[in-house]
């Protein structure tokens, strides 16, 4: 299956980048969002990285299951416990949501043959 998480990241990355530069403002309240909501409070920053991931599956976004995986692995998440949490999504999205279940388990192989 053709999916490289690298490559994936990379052009990801450099285009955010380019957004950036065009709307500085509008992506700093973006950045802010993203980690006021991401820290730990009432519910701990481990467990916000498996529901992102499961989001992340379910609204089949291949660059946040990219980095909701990496997030995850650094967590202490198992492959197991991200692949089962991943099947809640199954279950809300149906089964094209399992493509992107699959998108984790590469990803996850990828992460741990570096």
């Amino acid at each position: 299956m053709q999916y490289d998480t690298g490559k994936t990241r990379k052009e990801f990355d450099r285009l955010m980048a380019d957004i950036r530069r065009a709307v500085p403002q509008e992506f700093e309240a973006f950045i802010k969002e993203k980690e006021t909501v991401m820290k730990s409070g009432r519910v701990p920053e481990k467990n916000k990285w498996l529901l992102l991931l499961v989001a992340s599956v379910s609204h089949k976004c291949p660059v946040c299951i990219a980095m909701a995986v990496e997030r995850c692995l650094k967590a202490g998440w198992s492959r197991e416990e991200m692949l089962e949490a991943c099947m809640v999504g199954v279950l809300v999205g149906g089964s094209s949501v399992m493509t992107y279940v699959t998108l984790v388990e590469k990803s996850i192989q990828e992460h741990s043959s570096k």
